[in-house]
């Protein structure tokens, strides 16, 4: 029995702080009443980043037909390198689009998931980020929003986030004019 406590007691004092997430709904509501769009990036950032741990981060917006730094943890402009890889990414998951309306063989998918890339990026200076696109779907169309690239540590896997929360983060983007709404239908994406 004493073992039994002492390796739960081991666990909690390694156990990552829990996040009290707020309701989605309720989340969507505050990111809306940020007075700028400015503040709602690094809202929006900030909550993504204390959501998953990470030491810091970069969060890229559609803005334009291109894609836009909205915030940063970090003062200044982050590295050129880190920008191209952002845009990098973004472009392959552009092109990389889900199909809600095809059934893929067991064998694809396994070939799928051995091609795709580890969403690990290490810079220059040595500095590890983990890639995640915020996407959603509205009126039965795949809506990306913008890409995070959140600061890790290799060895650091970082916690991840419900997807009704990168819902209403998204939703509030967009529903306040921050992004510019690139949609695509599956209809379109099919033929």
């Amino acid at each position: 029995m004493a073992l039994r406590w002492n390796l739960v007691i081991i666990y909690l004092r390694f156990m990552p702080d829990i996040v009290a997430l707020p309701h989605p709904r309720k989340l969507y509501t505050q990111l809306r009443e940020c007075t700028s769009a400015e503040k709602r990036a690094q809202a929006a950032l900030e909550f993504v980043r204390g959501c998953t741990n990470s030491d810091g981060g970069h969060l890229f917006l559609s803005r334009a037909g291109d894609l836009q730094l909205a915030a940063s943890t970090q003062d200044g402009q982050p590295p050129a390198e880190l920008v191209e890889e952002a845009r990098r990414t973004w472009d392959r998951e552009l092109d990389r689009q889900p199909d809600d309306f095809k059934t893929l063989e067991l064998t694809t998918i396994e070939a799928l998931r051995a091609a795709q890339e580890s969403p690990l990026w290490l810079s220059s200076s040595k500095e590890v980020f983990e890639r995640r696109l915020l996407s959603v779907y509205r009126s039965q169309a795949w809506v990306p929003v913008g890409l995070v690239m959140l600061l890790t540590r290799e060895n650091k896997a970082l916690v991840p986030i419900r997807q009704v929360h990168i819902e209403a983060l998204c939703s509030a983007l967009l529903d306040s004019g921050d992004v510019q709404e690139r949609s695509v239908s599956p209809q379109q994406h099919r033929a």
